[in-house]
């Protein structure tokens, strides 16, 4: 296709005037190319996790993503990466560079040709152990991994940055995921398989001496001694699963919940019936009951909901 500066014009989304060689802090985004993002379900870069998340199953791009970041930084001795995330789609980060010589867009076009470069590589070396067909042999015929450009924001202030790397530390969880199943969630979905105790509790309940030890805790935490015992388990740093009667938007406001999730210590699961009423309440408790690996009943009403649910379980 010959060139034509009508539709072929690539303008630059650059700063003008700005002097990039000049030393400073950037808040950098790259995106994945929709043909990669197609070629991959939607995800390229696997499920999600960061400097300091864990991530569901193993992604080889993912990995390389993250050794291509350890190898830049040893090769430009003059930038740091800050905080970064990496989600399905694209990548978030934070970019010290010291004044001199390099400037951001040497770092950013060698960290993107090399992660295209060595993925393509392994892409070739896997058609050829498969042997797939030849029409997409070559590197030519690879799908491309990153879009063209990328985008980024001059950080002129210490709190500007440390706003933007708050912001990249819960951008996973902001991210609502399919856990299977039907259900949905933000937060740790590793925290799903682990050993899950069960805490419902009726309300009016006296006061309760001591909490059992669990690797991770499952409630609604609806009721009154149920949000006393989640605010315990937040403040001694215990992992929780929270399924509330109103939903991921409403509960994932509350601040202790919040400092859980970016912490990679909690995760907000969505009801069917976020309405709130008897009924989602009801629903809630039987979904506790029937997916917890154990039960901590520290009071139950005589004749009460919790009472029912409990009995019609046992049978």
């Amino acid at each position: 296709m010959s060139y034509d500066p009508e539709k072929h014009h690539r303008r630059s989304i650059r700063l003008k005037g700005h002097d990039y060689a000049g030393g400073g802090v950037y808040f950098v985004t790259l995106c994945a190319h929709r043909e990669a993002i197609a070629a991959h379900g939607g995800a390229p870069f696997g499920v999600m996790n960061g400097a300091r998340q864990g991530a569901r199953k193993a992604s080889p791009l993912r990995a390389l993503i993250e050794e291509r970041m350890r190898i830049t930084a040893e090769k430009f001795p003059q930038m740091r990466w800050g905080e970064w995330v990496i989600m399905p789609d694209h990548f978030h980060a934070l970019i010290h560079v010291e004044k001199g010589d390099l400037r951001l867009g040497d770092v950013i076009g060698g960290f993107k040709a090399a992660v295209s470069r060595e993925w393509n590589r392994q892409e070739r070396a896997r058609e050829g152990a498969t042997q797939v067909s030849p029409v997409r042999r070559g590197e030519a015929c690879l799908v491309p991994l990153w879009h063209r450009n990328y985008y980024e924001m001059i950080v002129r202030s210490a709190e500007a940055e440390r706003r933007i790397a708050e912001y990249i530390r819960m951008n996973p969880w902001r991210c609502v995921q399919e856990l299977g199943g039907g259900l949905r969630g933000i937060g740790n979905p590793a925290l799903w398989n682990g050993e899950k105790l069960g805490v419902l509790c009726s309300r009016n309940a006296p006061r309760i001496g001591h909490m059992p030890d669990a690797d991770v805790y499952l409630g609604g935490w609806h009721s009154p001694k149920e949000k006393e015992i989640l605010e315990w388990l937040l403040k001694n740093g215990r992992r929780v699963i929270a399924c509330p009667a109103w939903g991921i938007e409403g509960a994932k406001q509350a601040p202790p919940l919040l400092e859980a999730l970016e912490n990679n210590r909690a995760l907000i699961l969505e009801m069917r019936d976020v309405s709130g009423n008897l009924a989602a309440a009801e629903a809630r408790n039987r979904f506790v009951i029937e997916h917890a690996d154990a039960l901590f009943t520290p009071y139950v009403s005589k004749g009460g909901m919790l009472e029912r649910l409990l009995n019609d379980c046992r049978k």
